[in-house]
């Protein structure tokens, strides 16, 4: 026999395809009697072959001829009224359940009880609701459900015990398993609602987990019917006036029936009280005896849920469980919905949560940069790590949020969380001179009428900025200050030598200091500074700066002269009131550097040190005032001829 790989005619040709039609549609199955058959030899196969009609059929063997026919194998299990046996159906082979009435509810109204529940079976088939084979009766004329075996644990077992065996091998996020179930038990619910049908006892333990992944509610034995067409052949709703269910997940108008009629809403509750047994492991209601249990879900107050339960999902149970039906979902398939959209936000829901941390963190870092105190070298170099650390938080916090948000749009918690993180380092960079950062950050915050604050602010930053830009040179640079210097120098040498020769002629008593000597010292200082400026304005008063710092010199050379006038007419004469001058002038470098340029500290202490002086011993005066000049005005006019260009905030005083 050849084994190569046939052609397409010597296929056909190994075929027997007389008996299937001409016309057979290509997307038809080929029945048995149509189908192609091998042909034993190329011209053994019959001419006309003719199928077989038998007049009759053989006889069945015995198993076949009632597949209702049951042998019992034993007890499954036991509770309430009934009773569930395993069993053989010997024409199919197939085990199945058996449910019936135990010997001690042998009564009429439990029979019917047990009939009203094969017939809501019956109107209830479902994927998700366990099948009805059969409905028969036993030797005690009890009534026997035929129904299908579920072999599997209850799904309660599997919600108090994350380590059951039972767990599929690929269920590793357990939340996410336990919601896709209890989605197929809404699809079960949803069904039977549309078939008039209400359950009244949903909770895990009547939905059973079968080892193929199958989710099956059962136990429709307190079922009752909302549609008038089977009124009479099945328990309505409206007829209800016992408290029926397990007391632990009532719905409260299941407990005080006269409050709202049983509606399809009931459902919703109970599979909200399953929803809250799924996430805390224990039913919604609870109470040490019956009677405090069926008041607890007669006052329906939905219990607290713990703070790890994801906000959205504890929105779904408190909806589901609003003591008002009319609150709760429509429909099952509304609550199967949210599920769902649940399951597509987590993903997004945990950016968010991870985003929210990252904020709380750019929160407290920007805290701890402003507390900072003014910045010293050692200070701005943490600030620069700090800032490098503020940077990288908000990146991750900012990325995380728009990926929340890309995969859920609706989700106002990120949106709101990007919002804040995006005004927070807005007023960061804002905070420090940063305009052009800030503004791109707030371009990303839209409408936002909390952005508008941020936004004149920086527009009045970038307003300021371009004025120092328009200033050029004339702001950065201070060509002025070694002509200054020379000034400053040249003054301060004339009034120490002016000091020093006065006191030593005082002291071989060939000069006597008189009141208006230092009156006309006074108004030659400001004289100085004025005609010397004028001098060299070509050179020193190039530039704002330098016109400032020369005026200052000026400013306070004729407050002291009018401070000394004040002086003389109030009594103060003699060499003691120097030290109120040279206070004063120290003063008054402290003022100027706070101003202008941060180099007029330097005069400040030499100068306040000459005041103490002065005050403590004021025989020797005229030494003090030498010596005040020497450490103040001759250091800060060193100071300005040495300088280099003027560099950062350190050089450029308040500017």
């Amino acid at each position: 026999m050849a084994t190569g790989k046939m052609t397409l005619e010597q296929l056909v040709a190994s075929l027997d395809m007389r008996n299937v039609p001409k016309n057979h549609a290509l997307d038809t199955t080929l029945m048995p009697t149509l189908a192609p058959r091998i042909r034993r030899t190329r011209d053994s196969a019959p001419s006309s072959p003719q199928p077989p009609t038998p007049k009759s059929l053989p006889p069945p063997a015995d198993e076949d001829r009632d597949s209702h026919t049951l042998r019992v194998k034993g007890p499954i299990a036991e509770g309430g009224m009934g009773t569930i046996k395993l069993a053989e159906q010997s024409g199919l082979r197939r085990e199945v359940a058996l449910k019936t009435l135990r010997d001690s509810f042998l009564d009429p109204a439990f029979a019917a009880r047990l009939l009203r529940e094969a017939r809501i079976l019956g109107l209830v088939e479902h994927p998700n609701v366990v099948p009805l084979y059969g409905l028969t009766t036993d030797e005690r004329n009890a009534p026997v459900l035929i129904m299908k075996r579920i072999e599997g644990v209850p799904w309660r077992a599997l919600i108090h015990d994350p380590e059951h065996p039972a767990f599929p091998s690929d269920a590793d996020d357990r939340l996410g398993w336990h919601l896709q179930v209890l989605m197929r038990v809404c699809d079960a619910v949803d069904y039977a609602h549309s078939r008039g049908v209400l359950h009244l006892d949903l909770k895990p333990e009547n939905v059973m987990i079968g080892p193929f992944r199958e989710t099956i509610l059962v136990d429709w034995g307190v079922a009752v019917c909302t549609d008038e067409r089977y009124r009479g052949w099945l328990p309505m709703a409206d007829e209800v006036r016992e408290v029926l269910g397990t007391p632990a997940y009532l719905a409260p108008e299941m407990v005080d029936v006269g409050r709202q009629p049983l509606s399809p809403a009931t459902d919703i509750y109970l599979l909200g009280a399953t929803l809250f047994e799924v996430l805390v492991r224990r039913p919604p209601h609870r109470g040490a005896t019956l009677q405090e249990l069926l008041y607890a879900a007669y006052e329906a107050r939905v219990p607290e849920l713990p703070p790890e339960v994801p906000e959205e999902l504890a929105e779904i149970v408190r909806r589901a469980m609003h003591p008002d039906p009319s609150a709760r979902y429509a429909r099952a398939n509304d609550l199967r919905r949210a599920l769902r959209d649940f399951l597509r936000h987590r993903s997004a829901a945990s950016l968010a949560e991870n985003a929210e941390a990252e904020l709380a963190e750019l929160r407290a870092l920007i805290r701890d940069w402003e507390a900072q105190p003014a910045e010293t070298a050692r200070i701005r170099a943490v600030n620069d790590q700090r800032n490098a650390r503020i940077q990288r938080v908000f990146g991750r916090c900012r990325f995380a949020f728009a990926e929340a948000m890309r995969q859920w749009p609706e989700n106002a918690g990120a949106r709101a969380g990007q919002a804040e993180a995006l005004l927070l380092m807005a007023r960061y960079h804002l905070d420090r001179g940063e305009a052009a950062s800030a503004e791109t950050l707030m371009t990303e915050l839209g409408d936002d009428p909390r952005a508008e604050p941020l936004r004149a602010e920086a527009a009045a930053q970038r307003q300021e900025a371009a004025r120092f830009e328009r200033m050029g040179l004339e702001e950065q640079r201070d060509p002025g200050r070694r002509t200054r210097g020379k000034l400053l120098l040249a003054g301060a040498l004339a009034a120490l030598f002016t000091t020093a020769v006065t006191y030593l002629l005082g002291r071989f008593d060939l000069y006597a200091h008189r009141w208006w000597n230092t009156l006309v010292f006074d108004l030659s200082v400001p004289l100085f500074f004025l005609v010397g400026g004028l001098l060299t304005r070509r050179t020193s008063m190039k530039t704002r700066r330098s016109r400032r710092a020369f005026l200052t010199l000026v400013v306070l050379g004729v407050l002291a002269f009018l401070l000394r006038t004040l002086g003389v007419a109030m009594g103060l004469r003699d060499l003691r009131s120097m030290a109120l001058e040279l206070f004063f002038f120290g003063s008054g470098a402290v003022l100027a550097g706070l101003l202008t340029e941060r180099r007029f500290y330097i005069a400040a202490p030499g100068l306040l040190l000459g005041a103490l002086l002065v005050l403590l011993f004021p025989a020797h005066a005229q030494v003090w005032v030498a010596l005040g000049l020497a450490l103040g005005p001759l250091p800060l006019a060193l100071a300005w001829m040495r300088a280099d260009e003027p560099s950062g905030r350190s050089a450029s005083g308040g500017q």
